[in-house]
This record gives C-alpha cells, sequence and structure tokens, in this order.
C-alpha cells in the first residue's frame, strides 16, 4: 500500500480561537492534501468544541504550548505554512491589564518569528493583524499605506507585531505577510462580542444594550471569508507586503441590532441606550479598510451581510449552549 503523502503542512497558532479554529475546519473539509499542526495555549474545554470537527480527523493534530515561553521548531521545521492567528484581543481586558498583551502578543510573536528564521523551508508566514492598528477614521478608508496611529493598548500591542514581522523579512528574509481584517462574524464567536450578545439578550427578550447614539460604524466580513483570503495569499501574495482582507458592508451598531432583532422576530423596543460615559476608553467611532489591493489579485468575498448575518444567528438560535 502506498503512504499518502500530503503536500500542504499547516502550523496554525490559536488554533482554538474565533478565527483560527474557523481556519481549520474549513482547510479540512476543502484542501484534502493539507495536514495542520493546530497550536493553543490551553485546554479550554468549550472553546476545543470549536474544533470537535476536526479533532477526529487523522490531518488534524493539536498541541499545546505557551508561544511566549515554549519552543516550536521542531513543528515549524516540518511545516510548509505558518498562519499566525494566536493573539489576546480583548480590548477592554488590555485597559484592565495591558502587559499581559506584551507578553502573548508581542513576545510571543518575536518567538515565532525567530523561529521561522531557523526553517529555510519554509514556504509562507501569514501573521494576522486588526484594522484598529490604524485609529479611527470618520471617512473614507484605510489603505495599507495609512499610517498607524493604534489608540488602544490591543491595538498597540497589535501594531508593534507588525512592525516585528516586516522587520524579519526585510532583515532575514522571512516569507512573511501581514493581513489587517476587519470585525469577522460567524460561528463559535466569543460569547462577549456584539452578534453573540445581542442574539442572546434578544432570545431572552432582554434589553440589547447600544453605547452612546448607537452610530458607531464597523465594516463586517464573514469568518469564512477570511479564511479564503488568508488561503488566497498564501498563493498569491507578496512577501514584506501588508494586505487587506475585508468586506465593504457598513453597519451602524443601532443598525446591526435592529437587523437581529428582525431576524429573531423580536420589537426594536428592546434596544436600550446606554450613556456615552459607559464607552470604554479607545473605542474608535469608525474603522474601514481599502481592499483594493486584495481584490487586484483575485479574491472578492462569497457573503453579504444579507446572507451571512441570518445564517449565523440562525446557528446560535439551534446552538444557543454555546451562548451560556
Amino acid at each position: 500500500m502506498c503512504e499518502e503523502v500530503f503536500t500542504m503542512r499547516y502550523l496554525v497558532t490559536g488554533c482554538a480561537g474565533f478565527i483560527g479554529s474557523a481556519f481549520c475546519r474549513y482547510v479540512t473539509r476543502s484542501i484534502p492534501d493539507a495536514t495542520i499542526i493546530g497550536v493553543c495555549r490551553n485546554s479550554n474545554q468549550k472553546h476545543l468544541r470549536r474544533l470537535e470537527d476536526v479533532l477526529w480527523n487523522p490531518r488534524f493534530t493539536l498541541v499545546y504550548k505557551d508561544l511566549s515561553k515554549d519552543s516550536v521548531l521542531d513543528l515549524m521545521d516540518k511545516t510548509d505554512y505558518v498562519v499566525h492567528f494566536a493573539a489576546r484581543t480583548h480590548v477592554d481586558y488590555s485597559i484592565k491589564e495591558p502587559y499581559p498583551y506584551l507578553q502573548d502578543n508581542v513576545i510571543a510573536s518575536i518567538n515565532l518569528f525567530e523561529t521561522a528564521k531557523k526553517c529555510p523551508n519554509l514556504k509562507r508566514f501569514i501573521s494576522v493583524s486588526t484594522d484598529e492598528v490604524y485609529g479611527e477614521i470618520l471617512t473614507g478608508s484605510h489603505t495599507e499605506e495609512s499610517p498607524s496611529r493604534p489608540r488602544n493598548f490591543y491595538s498597540a500591542s497589535k501594531n508593534a507585531v507588525d512592525g516585528f514581522a516586516l522587520s524579519y523579512y526585510h532583515m532575514f528574509n522571512v516569507p512573511i505577510i501581514v493581513t489587517r481584517t476587519e470585525n469577522n462574524y460567524g460561528i463559535y464567536q466569543g460569547t462577549e462580542k456584539v452578534i453573540p450578545v445581542f442574539v442572546k439578550k434578544a432570545l431572552s427578550n432582554e434589553p440589547l444594550p447600544v453605547y452612546g447614539d448607537g452610530k458607531h460604524r464597523r465594516r463586517w466580513l464573514y469568518v469564512d471569508d477570511h479564511v479564503r483570503g488568508i488561503l488566497h495569499l498564501i498563493e498569491n501574495g507578496k512577501s514584506g507586503d501588508i494586505y487587506h482582507i475585508a468586506g465593504l458592508e457598513e453597519l451602524e451598531n443601532l443598525e446591526l441590532a435592529k437587523r437581529i432583532l428582525k431576524i429573531l422576530n423580536k420589537p426594536e423596543t428592546l434596544i436600550t441606550f446606554l450613556p456615552d460615559h459607559n464607552i470604554r476608553p479607545g473605542h474608535d467611532r469608525r474603522y474601514a479598510l481599502d481592499v483594493t489591493k486584495l481584490k487586484s489579485t483575485g479574491w472578492a468575498p462569497k457573503y453579504n451581510i444579507e446572507t451571512g448575518l441570518p445564517e449565523v444567528v440562525t446557528w446560535y438560535v439551534k446552538n444557543t449552549w454555546w451562548l451560556d
């Protein structure tokens, strides 16, 4: 019997996170000649439920590592592509405790970049970042050439990671691409995020909290479109470059609440406005990314908010255990 040969070997950090787990699920079901080594720091059982569709798959291996302390050379040396999702992402927590964001975002990433420097056969390293590094933009969209102006500790830590990533490319020719994305949505999202919060509140007929005047604006991207963008850049991107992976669908927070209530057939009277002083520091009014560069390489999102949001809300209705 011939031994099966896998031609695409991925190392995925933060594999039990919202976007990392979506990447693992998508790759295992869509790329039959791919293997994944997924790295996460702890065995949070609820987070591991995000991987229940792939844990049984012989092409997926789960490894526990603290990336700020542990070596992954033995893992990276056996892979073709690194996709680095692992990060602390909660802005509110970063305001209360900034030091863990230095350790788990910046130091951990530098350790990975140092390891990649020792892997000459590595074909691509995707370092996943955020639109928040630019700070708010009230009109228009940030391009990849826009200056970064982070306005909270989380975005400051990600901006530092981006700088180190590009430096490792320029100094050591590590094949790194930095991607920046916007608000993603999808199944298994963290229950402190706005869409799961709104769904849970609406299902219980509780007030949906909308801060300030509800006119803070965000653009939204279905998480599988983000995954497809990363896979597209692995094949078509240019090392040492920054690319935006984003959609163009923009909603005020108030409009998002109304749409979710409409999907659930709940009244808009559930919306409750909270005073401006409840808004956390660094809560930017608007983010927006220009995606011309990525689209010019042939990528386009498959989902729009009209099709994606009802699908996701319906999943939460059928899986209310996740919202607990």
